[in-house]
């Protein structure tokens, strides 16, 4: 699922922002903010891995929701965009040893995190998704059916305290969206990009509804925040990032992006840095 790339054809021309690994930019090209330094000239990497639809890796072309909006900064800067794909376990390291400028993969904004890392954004919230056959769009809505969540989840106590007997924890979203195939639970609850994501890959056989907020599921009135990972040792690109996704923000180009790859626009709308404790 690409990224969308919102600037005018002279904008692209002007700053060699149309080829995910063109070389540098030319020297016509004005930065939002100048004298960046990056990990490689001209370049601005992003370690990642596949996790669609929030990024998808082709050799070194990132696409997906936040390979749209990094493809957007890096443009502002007179960057081009280079993903260095590593497992998932190795990608906010690389970020913060400097191997490369920023991580991306749909990471929270933790506290934990937060210790050893810079956190640029809030990028998007991560919104809950309800996929289910009618378009379920309370929680209320949910009781008595055959519900799964997949394991490590936020909501899990809280549903759990909700559904009790009704709520199956799978290991992983594959197990979970097998069952729903299968009939052997109703609905699913997974976030709402990777729900839609899940839904567009089998057909779009199923409804995927972000539910009213409920005061019993705090993720519902508060989506965990997502951030860029970014080294502690290069506050003026940090910095620069934080302003970009401010700008980006503010003239709708990252709803935009986000609606794009299949996440709800209203997702952009985070408030103020929340770290998940």
């Amino acid at each position: 699922m690409a990224g969308v790339l919102l600037l005018s054809a002279a904008t692209l021309a002007a700053c060699g922002g149309n080829d995910q690994n063109a070389p540098a930019a030319n020297a016509g090209c004005k930065p939002a903010h100048a004298n960046l330094k990056t990990a490689k000239s001209g370049t601005l990497t992003t370690s990642t891995y596949t996790f669609p639809p929030f990024t998808n890796v082709n050799g070194t072309t990132v696409t997906g929701a936040e390979g749209g909006i990094l493809k957007e900064i890096a443009s502002m800067e007179c960057l081009s965009l280079t993903g260095q794909p590593l497992d998932t376990g190795s990608v906010v390291t690389a970020a913060q040893n400097g191997r490369a400028d920023i991580a991306s993969g749909n990471w929270y904004c933790t506290a934990a995190r937060a210790k050893v890392v810079d956190l640029a954004g809030p990028v998007y919230g991560d919104q809950i998704g309800i996929i289910s056959t009618n378009g379920a769009s309370t929680f209320t809505e949910l009781q008595g059916r055959a519900m799964g969540t997949v394991d490590g989840y936020l909501w899990n106590e809280e549903f759990k305290k909700i559904y009790g007997s009704d709520l199956k924890v799978y290991p992983t979203p594959t197990a979970m969206y097998n069952d729903l195939k299968a009939g052997r639970i109703e609905v699913a609850a997974d976030s709402f990009g990777s729900a839609t994501y899940a839904n567009k890959q089998n057909g779009d056989k199923w409804k995927v509804v972000n539910p009213a907020a409920d005061s019993r599921v705090a993720a519902s009135k508060q989506p965990p925040q997502v951030c860029f990972p970014m080294s502690k040792n290069n506050q003026a690109l940090y910095n620069a990032v934080n302003e970009d996704l401010k700008t980006l923000r503010d003239n709708g180009k990252l709803a935009k992006i986000l609606e794009d790859n299949g996440l709800s626009g209203s997702a952009a709308n985070t408030g103020e840095l929340q770290l998940i404790q």
